[in-house]
């Protein structure tokens, strides 16, 4: 028992630093739970303590140190789920919580009163943050998380209940740190602390890869995707669809004589344009440069031809001035999969051919597949400065 003792602090504490080391890369839930975690260890040291220090002090402390470590936990829990509760009803609890160990110790010397009481405002401090966010797990790590969490609270109060029924809290502190109930409380402790921390690090660790993949996966300029995340998501799903092509018209021009960061501001708001046309699973990317791309999902030629018709009228009645620039033009090129196409390039390559035959019949205007300079006359707009 004693080494078990000895074991639970290194544990705990090894738990909340690498919760603190991973809240470097993820800044909003890991602090809480280090912190959380590395009071849980300081309140296992408490039974350990040499007999120099009174069981009274020891026993304030640890209760102390729980109330606080749920209460971070909390915190970290509500953080995970990006959900908000005030924070003084939960600093109240800890208050009272405080309060009632200093009395239940010091002035009714009544151990069993002083367990039931933390124990109870221990779960409070838990179970409301629980209650706020069961609903709002998006996987199965945070479903599994969310369980774990109420499988601490139940542990805390079903033990308390039992043991104080059957009567087996002693009634002095001294006896209490040898006691078969300390021991339970450990152990138990330790199991499901373990595996709320393995679940919560695995939902912190999830997260962060998923923010570095979505860096990695977006065009920094824009928001949108860029080329591979366009291919990560379009792989997805069928090919069958339609593709739309997007090239902005002399876009050298307006670097030459604007200056390449109204260039970036052109591209930044076309890409915002394109957005206003929504499709139900459309995934649209930067492709670099001045061109972007547009996959539709099971949408065939001619209504891919209205979204990008739609498209170009926006472009053609944008007030670029408000970004320091004369108008901008953009040719469109649209294609529809086929039923002999293998993977999504084969109609973008058709869509490629589309746009640079509206390139060729004069620019701003949109072309589908197979079109040629005799397709239709571009929308009015005034010439690019």
């Amino acid at each position: 028992m004693e080494n078990f003792a000895f074991l639970l602090p290194v544990i705990f504490c090894a738990f909340g630093l690498t919760f603190l080391f991973v809240g470097r890369h993820e800044r909003r839930s890991a602090p809480w739970w280090g912190i959380g975690y590395l009071c849980a260890a300081l309140g296992f040291i408490m039974p350990i303590l040499p007999e120099t220090f009174p069981g009274p002090f020891r026993s304030l402390t640890a209760d102390t140190l729980f109330l606080l470590a749920l209460s971070f936990n909390g915190q970290g829990l509500l953080a995970q789920f990006r959900r908000h509760l005030p924070v003084w009803p939960r600093a109240l609890l800890v208050a009272v919580g405080i309060l009632a160990s200093v009395v239940s110790t010091f002035i009714l010397e009544n151990p069993t009163l002083a367990l039931a009481a933390n124990d109870l405002l221990t779960s409070l401090c838990f179970v409301v943050p629980a209650l706020a966010v069961m609903r709002h797990a998006r996987g199965a790590a945070e479903r599994v998380l969310v369980a774990i969490v109420f499988l601490v609270v139940a542990d805390s109060l079903v033990r308390n209940i039992v043991m104080t029924v059957l009567n087996r809290n002693p009634s002095d502190f001294e006896t209490f740190l040898l006691s078969p109930y300390a021991f339970l409380m450990q152990t138990t402790s330790t199991v499901i602390g373990i595996l709320m921390a393995l679940a919560a690090l695995a939902c912190v660790t999830l997260e962060v890869i998923d923010r570095y993949k979505d860096v990695a996966e977006r065009d920094p300029l824009t928001g949108l995707l860029n080329r591979r995340g366009f291919d990560r998501l379009s792989g997805q799903k069928t090919i069958a669809g339609a593709v739309i092509v997007c090239d902005i018209d002399h876009f050298k021009r307006v670097n030459d004589q604007y200056g390449h960061a109204a260039g970036d501001a052109v591209i930044a708001e076309l890409a915002r344009i394109l957005t206003l046309e929504p499709v139900d699973g459309a995934v649209l990317a930067r492709f670099g440069g001045e061109e972007f791309v547009l996959f539709l999902p099971g949408v065939a030629c001619e209504a891919a031809r209205a979204v990008a018709h739609a498209m170009h009228a926006r472009i053609g009645s944008t007030d670029w001035t408000r970004i320091g620039v004369g108008a901008v033009t953009a040719s469109f090129g649209v294609s529809a999969s086929r039923s002999g196409d293998l993977s999504i390039y084969e109609v973008m390559a058709r869509a490629d051919r589309a746009l640079y035959a509206a390139k060729t019949a004069g620019r701003n205007r949109v072309f589908t597949e197979g079109e040629r300079a005799a397709g239709p006359r571009p929308a009015p707009a005034r010439a690019v400065a």
